[in-house]
């Protein structure tokens, strides 16, 4: 598994700052990784960082942007850190994940190919299944495809799906039942899911809580690669 190519990476670039409501060139190769991009926004509840190769972007309020000059970047993709920015406004911190990407097609499939659904009731029913933090996590009731595997009585076992973000990407997220994890399900189908992105001419996205050392490891199995981190802290709208 080699490095995303330099083409690849030029679009993951745009579609985050795109994402970010940055210049489409805000993420090209700065001269050091703590020249970070910056957008003031003083009418948004949230800060967003994002740790890109070796770019970083911050937007948020002016007040948050100013607050976080005296930080590293790597400091500020740790959750304490962003949250002590806030500490008199009442901040929530979502993350930090995560960021990870596939560019190449999955080796071909050993014996009998699986069976794939591609209907929502299927991913339901894994949700079912699944504790709600699991379900949260992988938000795929708000991707627009979908794929599940289902077992040889025809009952559907592990599910992907993805929906596309910006354009340019394919942000997809892998649930399976606790019963039938550690056998490869979910790698299995995250690749399904992959390969049909691909197809679309998108570049596949995981983001994985960074302390979820299993849905990374996932990740990496289902041939991506980790290529960044992304936080947001959300403000108490009454202490803007």
């Amino acid at each position: 598994m080699g490095p995303v190519d330099s083409h690849h990476l030029d679009i993951i670039r745009l579609a985050w700052s795109r994402e970010l409501g940055l210049p489409d060139d805000a993420l090209s190769t700065r001269p050091g990784a703590d020249d970070r991009a910056v957008r003031v926004d003083d009418d948004t509840d949230t800060i967003r960082f994002l740790r890109l190769g070796e770019t970083c972007a911050l937007v948020g309020p002016r007040w948050a942007i100013e607050r976080a000059d005296g930080h590293t970047s790597e400091e500020l993709t740790e959750s304490a850190t962003l949250l002590a920015l806030t500490q008199d406004r009442s901040g929530r911190c979502a993350g930090p994940v995560a960021l990870a990407f596939g560019t190449d097609y999955q080796d071909p499939a050993t014996g009998r190919p699986p069976l794939v659904s591609h209907e929502h009731d299927h991913v339901r029913q894994v949700e079912e299944a699944c504790p709600p933090d699991d379900v949260t996590e992988a938000r795929l009731g708000d991707r627009d495809r979908w794929f599940t595997i289902l077992d040889d009585a025809q009952q559907p076992v592990s599910s992907a799906g993805y929906a596309e973000f910006q354009g340019f990407l394919a942000d997809v997220g892998v649930l399976t039942a606790p019963a039938f994890r550690r056998r490869g399900l979910g790698a299995t189908v995250a690749g399904i899911a992959t390969d049909d992105a691909l197809d679309s001419g998108l570049i596949a996205q995981c983001r994985s809580p960074r302390d979820n050392l299993a849905s990374r490891a996932l990740a990496a199995r289902a041939g991506y690669r980790e290529l960044g981190t992304y936080a947001a802290v959300t403000i108490s709208r009454s202490t803007l």
